[in-house]
């Protein structure tokens, strides 16, 4: 059977979508428990990536005519390099080579597994649902098929089919890597972010036990157990979770970008400004721009939070071909109320990109409020809050909303959940919480 490494990603909803989601790991670890499971020594192949990639790159050169295998690994030399770099050719790259060992042999598992990762980082989530479909079909009881389906199907919005996909998989491949990973996903999507959390730690355990996996691989799960631990308000954990990631990969841009938005959140502007400007350093990131941006006015450099936020309307006009920055860019323009019209037209495309999906939906939603379309914003909102995904920027967003049409008992409720949930989880937005329920609280 071919080794595949599909791609995964998930988002997160606060994420940089699924484009760096590690890729799948062909030694499985299965239903092996967290507490169980000894650390592998980190592989640094990172540093190797570029000469991977010449490699690969010159057995492509040699036109052999049956040579699926060259430009099928070579694809997936370019998709790794784009997880660690950021490096939106790479995926276009990827697509070609993918592509070309497709054409050669059109029943090779493993390209298409490739394809549907490139056109999954591409935000083409129908196409790429497509090929996922037929992983499925080739093999109906794959846990990595099954969980690649699944996440497609969340990133369209489509949660109780993802649910059924995964309800698919075999209960002794339920403790595999992909699966818990994803159902991690689900849950925290859909409200059970303590689940979720659990869920993930014992996928984080086994990912750390495989002693080939790839760096970035493994810094991701880190990554992500950090992002649910901000969302549940245990800020120390979150911090310590992204210093696991980058110890295991110093370069690991969403692990910088994360810190650099806990440290701002904990009101420590200064270790957010270095973590900000190493991850731009790495990939400039329209989010940790703006997190960079902002403790550079929150350390009183006005003058370099207005280049760096330059910087951020550059990547608008010049860096955004292929929409992959729609979300991050609406939500930062929302968020400090510059170019509410831009904001709102980018939220609108992601939104039909993405279908019901609770994050477009949510951008969409405080796109919209802050552009004074209010009937629009709560229609968008009442889709994001569907499940009561445990967010708490998700739940602020909603009462704000709620409070324009003088919803006050659903607007305290929600406020009392964003601060229940993480009473820090914004350097600016959770104090507007604090302020506006306490002024619900004595009217």
């Amino acid at each position: 059977m071919f080794k595949y490494l599909t791609h995964f990603v998930i988002a997160a909803g606060t994420l940089v979508a699924l484009a760096t989601w590690p890729a799948v790991m062909d030694r499985q670890v299965t239903g092996a428990r967290a507490a169980a499971v000894s650390t592998a020594p980190v592989e640094r192949d990172y540093e190797l990536r570029n000469a991977y990639v010449a490699f690969w790159e010159g057995a492509v050169r040699q036109h052999h005519a049956h040579d699926f295998l060259s430009p099928r690994q070579l694809a997936e030399q370019y998709l790794q390099r784009y997880r660690e770099t950021g490096d939106i050719e790479d995926v276009v790259r990827a697509r070609h080579m993918a592509e070309r060992s497709l054409a050669v042999q059109p029943r090779n598992v493993a390209a298409i597994a490739e394809l549907a990762s490139v056109l999954l980082t591409l935000h083409r989530f129908r196409e790429a649902l497509g090929y996922a479909e037929r992983l499925v079909a080739y093999d109906p009881s794959s846990p990595e098929f099954l969980a690649l389906k699944a996440n497609l199907e969340m990133e369209l919005g489509e949660y109780e089919r993802a649910g059924s996909t995964l309800s698919r998989i075999q209960s002794d491949k339920r403790q595999t890597v992909q699966a818990l990973t994803s159902l991690a996903r689900l849950d925290e999507l859909t409200g059970h972010l303590g689940r979720a959390r659990a869920l993930l730690a014992n996928a984080t355990a086994q990912a750390d036990a495989i002693g080939d996996a790839q760096a970035q691989s493994r810094a991701w799960y880190h990554f992500r157990a950090g992002e649910l631990a901000f969302k549940a308000g245990d800020n120390e954990a979150a911090i310590e979770d992204e210093q696991v990631a980058l110890a295991i990969m110093p370069t690991f841009n969403l692990a910088l970008k994360d810190l650099a938005k806990f440290e701002l959140a904990n009101g420590n502007a200064r270790q957010a400004l270095d973590a900000a400007v190493r991850g731009a350093q790495v990939t400039p990131f329209p989010e940790t721009l703006g997190y960079e941006a902002d403790a550079q006015a929150a350390l009183g450099d006005q003058r370099a939070a207005a280049a760096t936020r330059d910087l951020i309307f550059a990547i608008e006009r010049i860096g955004n071909a292929y929409h992959v920055n729609d979300r991050l860019l609406a939500v930062y323009y929302a968020d400090h109320r510059l170019r509410r019209t831009d904001a709102l037209a980018i939220a609108r495309r992601e939104a039909a990109a993405r279908g019901d999906e609770i994050y477009a939906q949510d951008t969409l939603g405080w796109a919209a409020a802050e552009d004074n379309h209010w009937a629009e914003a709560r229609r968008a909102l009442t889709q994001a809050t569907r499940y009561e995904t445990e967010d708490p920027s998700l739940q602020y967003h909603a009462a704000i909303v709620a409070l324009h049409f003088g919803r006050t008992v659903e607007a305290k409720r929600r406020l009392e959940d964003a601060l229940a949930l993480n009473p820090h989880f914004d350097p600016v937005f959770a104090d507007d919480a604090r302020r506006r329920l306490a002024a619900l609280t004595h009217e």
